[in-house]
């Protein structure tokens, strides 16, 4: 007995020492994220003085719009770094440089600028039209952002959109928040509200012979009347339907492949895919014409 202890002893004094026990790797730092510049996507203003100013930054970040020196306003950035401003009151008649800053969230340090400054010409009622030109503050080619006659109407259907699945949809434009009901061929095809932007969609089911066709639509008041109706004709070709994954569009009076990327794939910004798509047809993104049928691209996921 006595001699089995002691051989154990002796086992555990040439066992190997444990290892020392290895500091923990320190943890990944996630890098911080980059700085976006605010930008314009729009600026339009109405017949009546009604002004939509919207753009991109940084998904949640707080954008201020200025006019000149003076702060017009504020808006906050969706998780998609959209975001959207209506101001209160018609902006009053004269020449004004509106422009972007977005301000670091602790409040310390510079705010980040937009780079390029929008010139808007508000005319007094009745004695002329709208012009908001982007002019980048580097230099570099101006961009146009609401020319003579490119206000926006209170009711329009700007674009239809079908596929050989029987999916119809109609879209266009109404004042911000308003109950609106399309139409196809006098009989209803759905219902829908406008955004804070005044654009709406609806979306039903419905086989399409070829040949002509009507759309209507409905902008409903706060009792359920019809305040405003917006009617157009157009034709259908199967001869020329898109293959699958695609739609066909039907360019309406005052569409601009902005106005259709936004509508078709919430966000104007795309129009390059329905350009790309469509160069056969498309010399100049800037000119498309009603009547025109374009292929548009499903591949980002919205009909």
């Amino acid at each position: 007995m006595l001699f089995l202890v002691a051989a154990l002893w002796q086992l555990r004094d040439h066992e190997e020492p444990a290892p020392a026990p290895q500091p923990a790797a320190p943890a990944a730092v996630a890098p911080a994220p980059q700085p976006v510049t605010p930008t314009f996507d729009i600026v339009r203003i109405s017949p009546e003085g009604d002004t939509v100013i919207a753009g991109r930054a940084a998904p949640g970040a707080t954008v201020v719009i200025y006019d000149g020196d003076k702060e017009l306003g504020r808006a906050k950035a969706d998780e998609r770094g959209e975001w959207v401003f209506l101001p209160g009151k018609p902006l009053p008649p004269g020449t004004r440089r509106l422009n972007l800053a977005v301000f670091p969230p602790d409040g310390n340090g510079e705010p980040l600028r937009s780079e390029g400054d929008v010139m808007l010409v508000v005319p007094e009622p009745g004695k002329g039209a709208v012009v908001a030109v982007q002019v980048p503050k580097s230099g570099g080619a101006s961009r146009v952002l609401q020319r003579p006659g490119d206000a926006v109407a209170d009711l329009t259907i700007a674009a239809i959109d079908y596929d050989d699945q029987g999916r119809v949809g109609i879209s266009g434009n109404a004042a911000p928040t308003a109950p609106v009901i399309a139409y196809l061929d006098n009989a209803e095809l759905g219902r829908g509200t406008t955004g804070a932007t005044g654009e709406w969609r609806v979306q039903g089911s419905r086989k399409l012979a070829d040949g002509a066709h009507t759309a209507r639509v409905d902008q409903l008041g706060v009792d359920g009347e019809v305040v405003r109706r917006a009617e157009v004709s157009f034709r259908v070709d199967h001869a020329a339907m898109a293959g699958a994954g695609e739609i066909i569009v039907v360019v309406q009076p005052g569409n601009s492949l902005w106005r259709i990327a936004r509508r078709i794939y919430g966000e104007g910004m795309a129009y390059t895919e329905i350009f790309e798509a469509n160069r056969d047809q498309i010399r100049d993104p800037d000119r498309i014409y009603p009547g025109q049928n374009f292929v548009v691209p499903k591949g980002k996921g919205k009909p």
